[in-house]
């Protein structure tokens, strides 16, 4: 994904203030899924810049002493998943990646826009696009 970010910078003339689509998706329909990923895309070159992957699914063997390697990074509502996603990756944006995605394109169904407004770090323009 490190070229990815590069060629997003080359194709916005060396800026480091990216404009993003942002986008969560289920592997199930509804909000009781288990599984869930969010992707932020250039809207410049519509290559995948970062990803955040969550599981709400443990199969460790006792519930209650998790081993090392289980995959449940998540707890609660599934909807909640492209919020927590999108604020994570728009986080270590900077420190990843030295750029920041200023710009953000969503599909206005998500609560991750005005999250997103009052926990970066830098001003964040929002648009919004229904298909």
């Amino acid at each position: 994904m490190a070229e990815a970010v590069r060629e997003a910078v080359d194709e916005n003339d060396g800026k480091r203030d990216l404009a993003v689509a942002v986008d969560g998706s289920w592997q199930k329909r509804g909000f009781s899924s288990k599984n869930g990923l969010v992707t932020v895309t250039s809207v410049d070159t519509g290559k995948v810049i970062d990803v955040e992957v969550f599981s709400k699914h443990c199969i460790c063997p006792n519930k209650t002493k998790h081993l090392q390697n289980c995959k449940r990074n998540f707890e609660g509502y599934s909807g909640k998943m492209e919020v927590a996603g999108a604020l994570s990756i728009f986080q270590r944006s900077q420190s990843l990646y030295n750029v920041r995605y200023t710009k953000y394109l969503g599909d206005g169904d998500s609560k991750a826009c005005l999250l997103l407004l009052s926990r970066t770090k830098y001003m964040v323009t929002i648009a919004l696009s229904r298909n």
